[in-house]
């Protein structure tokens, strides 16, 4: 018991202690409660004192060690050429500190303050090394291998920078020469900072430096790469790049709270979260946390590839870009760093002009000086993948903007035409650009992307001639012209191009109110008859909404003022108004006959708040989903399977009963792994009418619908469906080892 209690003591009171403040009385006194313990305890003493040899040396070790560097400040680094950098770091108050460097003649010194930091600054020389660096404390020195001088830049955004090589397919996306150039990048160094989030300024974040190669590059973010391998060949100096980012995240999350705070037209991100599960919304957390600690190192600019989740708020996105860029610039105190960030590229989401509405707010944020914007309209290649997965033509423009505006390579071209003025000449209007370059091009294709409208606001496909550098549009259909748009819709990719072959961004040359919001249609049961009708909706302010059966509806069509009835089948459409003038864009539905409509459902597994809108009846509301996931008609489980019973309380004679699952693999659904239906007239006796399963071995291309149909040979009352969740993204999709959508649909008793 003796030793037990007496040596755990002891060892408790002792150990328990700072390491700062072990020293060798700690390991007399235990040797002589040691010797206390008695001979019959030798051997146990004798491996006891071998540990205390072992701590003993531990706490000397600890005791010389309190020095301390940040994550950025270690080997392989890139610092930045030609600039006063600061050296940094943590150690015990007033002890002194010595910096060396192997470009420098004599040593530099700084002391640490009360509250354990040190820092001083030192002069770095032109692009070279690599360099050794000593930094020494009272007892003990640290050593820095491989240090470069060349230039530094900070990659920060949501998916699409964060996106690696790897997540987006790899190095086969790209010819074999482009993986085999990346030898030839040793001064290319890589530093991705981990993910956290912080409600204060943190002094360090987490990450390391690493050699470039075909792995360490296939796990870093492929823009980021692209943007400096390219950098370094056409500069020929070293190029650190530091990426900071976070799929999905918000531009007000890489912003102070403060300046948001201090800026009026910034307090809608005050009161509206722009988070979710999966990344977090709240103003300033990732600044604080991935941001705010790389400040103290010294760049030469930023590049930036963001906006997909700003959509739905781009009246705001201008003021939150500047108050963004405004406050990395004053508090890295670099002074006026460039700041170059991607355009996002045409993508269908759910809500028209949502997308050119963003990149329209894009364009806007190039009046905050020194900025830069890559056009990315013509090499999306599928407006159903929000990750494009062409990175190396993105990397290169954004390194053609720094090249041209930060490096002074003037016969580097940069930008594609920018919309300057229109001027109205009779029944023509035409456009003059700035970024022309030797000319403007259109590309041949089926459409051209320009249309025209006059005082109705009705906007008509146009003629465009290519005059010289100006572009001269019309439309017999347009007598007295007032507006041109180009591209201006979610999904329209790029046509307009100039002498070196960059594209035109979307643009319009009206400011005329645009209702973004679309209609929403609902079914509703009248709790008492349980009679189904349908309600139309929308968010958009002060407006009406006009529907019509069969064709899209004009100031004619009815106005919805009351529930519609069921029964009658077919495609609806509505649209919006406001002020007198109709949205162009509508929305349309396809209404069917279904027996099993407004019937009761027991779900015995939960679908996802995120895709309820139709609520309990969205699989039996008689309107059939499209194949865009966020339409509202469709009812979606992340990770978990389809469990439900219809209850369609009589007995009913059918031919078939039908189910709807949707595959979209860019956005993570996948049909499910097996589909079983069973019928029932007593809701306990249930007969299997049939099994389908679909295998996620190989990527279905685009949005699939996959109808299973089965045929009924009795009368049935209540249904049981079943659909497996794939469960977790297979080993070929981007989204690796995270849990798989299921998307269902209408089930159908005909």
């Amino acid at each position: 018991m003796f030793l037990k209690s007496s040596f755990a003591n002891n060892f408790c009171i002792y150990f328990g202690r700072s390491f700062r403040k072990l020293n060798q009385s700690f390991i007399i006194h235990c040797f002589i409660d040691l010797h206390k313990i008695g001979f019959m305890y030798r051997k146990n003493i004798l491996l006891l004192a071998g540990l205390f040899v072992v701590f003993g040396i531990l706490s000397h070790f600890q005791a010389n060690a309190a020095l301390k560097l940040p994550a950025l400040i270690g080997n392989n680094m890139v610092l930045q050429q030609n600039a006063t950098i600061n050296v940094w770091g943590w150690a015990d108050a007033d002890e002194a500190i010595n910096i060396k460097a192997g470009w420098l003649q004599t040593a530099v010194f700084a002391t640490t303050s009360a509250d354990g930091k040190w820092e001083t600054s030192i002069k770095t020389p032109s692009a070279g090394g690599p360099y050794k660096m000593e930094i020494a404390g009272r007892d003990y020195t640290i050593t820095i291998e491989n240090v470069l001088i060349g230039e530094v830049w900070v990659c920060s955004g949501q998916s699409n920078m964060e996106f690696t090589l790897r997540g987006l397919g790899g190095w086969a996306l790209y010819p074999k020469e482009v993986r085999d150039d990346v030898k030839n990048y040793t001064g290319v160094r890589l530093f991705t900072v981990k993910r956290d989030t912080s409600a204060i300024p943190l002094a360090d974040c987490k990450g390391n430096w690493s050699l470039a190669d075909t792995n360490t590059v296939n796990d870093f973010s492929a823009t980021a790469w692209f943007y400096g391998s390219y950098l370094s060949k056409k500069l020929g100096v070293p190029v650190g790049l530091i990426v900071s980012a976070w799929g999905g995240t918000p531009a007000e999350v890489w912003t102070p709270v403060e300046d948001i705070k201090s800026e009026p037209d910034l307090g809608f991100y005050l009161n509206h979260f722009n988070g979710s599960q999966w990344w977090p919304g709240t103003p300033g957390v990732l600044y604080n946390a991935m941001i705010h600690p790389l400040m103290n190192y010294t760049i030469k600019g930023a590049i930036w590839y963001q906006g997909e989740s700003n959509a739905k708020d781009a009246r705001f996105y201008p003021t939150l870009m500047n108050t963004l860029i405004t406050s990395w610039r004053k508090n890295w105190g670099v002074g006026e760093f460039p700041f170059y960030f991607v355009q996002i590229a045409p993508f269908n989401y759910g809500e028209p002009y949502t997308g050119a509405l963003l990149r329209e707010a894009q364009t806007k944020c190039l009046s905050t000086p020194n900025t830069g914007m890559a056009v990315t309209m013509d090499i999306a290649g599928d407006v159903t993948d929000i990750h494009p997965k062409n990175k190396l033509d993105v990397g290169k423009r954004l390194a053609d903007w720094a090249l041209n505006n930060t490096y002074n390579f003037k016969d580097v071209g940069f930008s594609g035409p920018m919309y300057k003025e229109m001027k109205i000449t009779g029944s023509n209007i035409t456009l003059s650009f700035l970024h022309v370059d030797s000319g403007l091009k259109i590309a041949k294709t089926e459409d051209n992307n320009f249309t025209i409208a006059g005082p109705d606001r009705i906007f008509y496909p146009a003629t465009v001639k290519v005059l010289g550098y100006a572009l001269v549009v019309s439309s017999p259909k347009v007598k007295q012209p007032k507006s041109v748009r180009y591209a201006f819709n979610n999904t329209s990719t790029a046509t307009l191009f100039n002498g070196s072959r960059l594209p035109a961004s979307s643009f319009r040359t009206d400011d005329w109110d645009i209702i973004a919001e679309k209609v929403v249609l609902k079914a509703f049961q009248e709790p008492t008859s349980k009679i189904l009708s349908y309600q139309l909706s929308t968010t958009a302010r002060e407006t009406d909404i006009y529907y019509e059966f069969g064709k899209k509806p004009n100031k004619k069509s009815q106005i919805f003022l009351s529930q519609i009835s069921t029964g009658k089948t077919g495609s609806l459409f509505a649209t919006v108004s406001r002020d007198e003038y109709l949205s162009e864009n509508s929305q349309e539905w396809k209404i069917i006959n279904n027996k099993a409509a407004g019937a009761g459902i027991t779900y015995k597994s939960n679908f996802s708040d995120s895709y309820s809108a139709g609520g309990n009846f969205a699989l039996v509301d008689g309107i059939l989903a499209t194949y865009n996931f966020q339409d509202g008609s469709w009812q979606g489980f992340e990770g978990n399977d389809l469990d439900i019973i219809l209850d369609l309380e009589k007995a009913v004679s059918a031919k078939t009963i039908s189910c709807n699952f949707l595959s979209d693999n860019h956005s993570w659904i996948f049909l499910p792994k097996k589909v079983s239906i069973q019928v029932s007239e007593d809701g306990k006796t249930f007969t299997i009418i049939g099994e389908s399963s679909f295998s996620a071995e190989k990527e279905v291309k685009g949005a699939v619908i996959q109808t299973v149909s089965f045929p009924v040979k009795s009368k049935v009352k209540f249904i049981k469906v079943t659909a497996l969740n794939q469960g977790i993204c297979p080993t070929w999709h981007q989204g690796v080892g995270n849990k798989c959508w299921l998307f269902v649909d209408e089930i159908v008793v005909q």
